[in-house]
Order: structure tokens, then sequence, then C-alpha cells
């Protein structure tokens, strides 16, 4: 009687053959080296160009309101210039980061500990003004100000975290589908209580701290931001178990920043005089809402890539069935 066939059905999970290497399902060190050192590189230059290609077009809102002008001749003058330059190459170079989580996670990863940075300079107002006074008179305020408006905090610890997503994808590509149903919900409802606690924090903190030059550290604001970025963290982390759960909130983050960009669509009443919704403007004002957007539309694309051939990896070639174990006239038919 010949043996169970499903004894050399890798795909199923069964034990490999005696001597048999388990597929490596990471990344090289060469992979690694080299994405930690483009995210160190690149990150940095990709937020500052966002915060400041966000800060002239929040600059022409604040002075004239909803814009009169043509759209065209807005664009092409100077303000149009740093709009689009700085958002549109920001952007991209943002998305190419989250890209290089193809290779390997440790860039995205690298990224969410700068956001620990991030995260003490926004909860601590004396650290802040000090960036403000030690930077170079060359420097655009406009990307010192990315630090007030929490640019740098949710982008870099939602790309930590989808970098974290990427580390579980690689090891169990295969999410349950309860799993994956129940993250269509928690992940957007995670990222949504985090964000509000973020801006919540940066409301009653930074920004307030910027307007009335106070640089006392309030332990709220700093549990507020703490916590906010852990749900940030936490709900970019869970996409991993529901691989499309973050395309709710690429809507909502787009539909968002739309409304500070179109004239007709009106604005909810009190938005400028609650805290935390002055600091959710903020951000999406400077083009905060759209770069998360980008991110995790990018990130949504990477982790099917990199479960597809985490699955790959993980079933191998398939082994050669011996001749002895093969069913009776096989060989014969085959020889």
């Amino acid at each position: 009687m010949s043996p169970d066939p499903r004894s050399f059905d890798h795909a199923e999970g069964a034990a490999p053959q005696a001597g048999a290497r388990r597929p490596r399902t990471g990344s090289g060190p060469a992979a690694r080296l080299l994405t930690v050192l483009y995210a160190l590189v690149i990150t940095p230059i990709a937020t500052a160009l966002i915060a400041y290609g966000g800060g002239g077009w929040m600059r022409i809102f604040q002075m004239r309101g909803y814009v009169a002008d043509p759209l065209a001749d807005l664009l092409t003058g100077r303000a149009g210039v740093q709009i689009v330059a700085g958002l549109g190459l920001g952007l991209l170079l943002l998305a190419s980061v989250v890209a290089t989580g193809i290779a390997s996670s440790a860039g995205l990863l690298v990224v969410g500990v700068m956001g620990l940075f991030s995260l003490v300079v926004a909860a601590v107002p004396s650290l802040l003004f000090s960036i403000y006074r030690a930077t170079p008179d060359g420097v655009p305020l406009e990307i010192l100000d990315g630090f007030a408006y929490g640019l740098p905090l949710v982008l870099h610890t939602v790309m930590g975290g989808l970098g974290m997503a990427l580390v579980i994808a690689r090891r169990r590509p295969g999410p349950h589908l309860v799993a994956s149903l129940a993250g269509l919900v928690v992940v957007p409802v995670m990222l949504l209580l985090g964000a509000g606690l973020v801006f919540g924090g940066l409301g009653h903190g930074a920004l307030m701290a910027v307007r009335m030059f106070d640089t006392q550290t309030s332990p709220l604001v700093v549990a507020l931001l703490a916590l906010g970025a852990l749900l940030l963290w936490l709900g970019a982390a869970a996409s991993r178990w529901s691989p499309y759960a973050l395309l709710l909130p690429v809507i909502v983050l787009l539909g968002a920043s739309l409304a500070f960009a179109v004239p007709s669509l009106p604005l909810p009443p009190g938005i400028w005089s609650d805290p935390t919704s002055l600091a959710a403007a903020s951000f999406l004002l400077t083009g905060g809402g759209v770069a998360t957007a980008v991110i995790l539309l990018v990130h949504t694309v990477v982790l099917a890539f990199v479960r597809h051939r985490s699955r790959r990896r993980l079933r191998g070639p398939g082994p050669t069935v011996p001749p002895a174990a093969r069913p009776a006239g096989t060989a014969a038919a085959t020889g």
C-alpha cells in the first residue's frame, strides 16, 4: 500500500522531509540596510516638502478664505509653485518609502521610531520652541510648523505601524476570514480614535503653546498624544489581518481634504473655535490628509504583493515524490 500522499504536501503545512530547510520569509541583510538608509534620508525630506507645500496653501486659505482667483491663475504664481512642487514631490517621495516595504519592512519600522521624536516634540512645548530658535534663518517656517500641526507625528507613526503589518504578513500571509471581516470595522475605528486623541493633544498642547507662547508641559496633553499615537500604530499594524480595511480611511481622508480645496463645499460650524477641530483642520490644510491617504493606498498594494510572495515562498517548489510512494502504474507510465 502506498503512503498517504498528503505527507508530501508542504502547501498544506505538513511537516517537511528530514533535513529540509524551512523557506526564508524575511528580507535579506542587504535589503534591510538599504531600506533603512533610504527611509532615514528620504522620509524627513518628504515630510518637510509636504509641510512646505501645505503651508503655502494654508497661507492662501487664511489670507483669502476660499480662493477667489481662478485655480489656473493661482497655480501659475509663486504660491502655486510652492504648493505643487512641495506637495507633489513630497507625496511621491513618501510613497516611495512605503513602496520599499516590498523589499524589507526595516525602513518603515525605522520611520516609526522617528515618530517617537515627533511625539516628544509635540508633547514638550519648550523643546518645540528650542527647535524654532536653533533652526537657521534660511529654513522656511512652514517646515517647522509641521511639528505643531502633527505632520511628522501622524505620518511617521502610521508608517511604523504599516511596517509591523508587513513583518507579520511575511510570516503569516493568510489572515483568517473572521479576522479579515472584523478588521474592516476595527481598523478604521482605531485609526479614527487615535487621530482624535492626537488632534486633541495637539490642539490643547502644541498649537496652543505656539499661539500663547506657553512652554508648560501638560500631563493631560502628554497622555492624549501618547495614547493617540499608540492607537494609530496599532490600527496601522492591524491592517495585516484585514488587507483592505484601509480603503475606507483613504476615502474619508480624501473627502475631508477636498472640503478645504473646493470653495462650494461648506465646513462644519465652529471648526475654528474648538481646539481639537482646529488641529484636525490644520493637519488637513497642510496636506496631511492627502499624504496619509497616499501612504495607506500604497501600503494596500504593497501588502497584497508581500502576502502573495510570502505564500509562494512558504509553499516552496514542491518536493519530488519517491517512485516507491507513487500509485501503481505511475512509474511505468512515466518511464
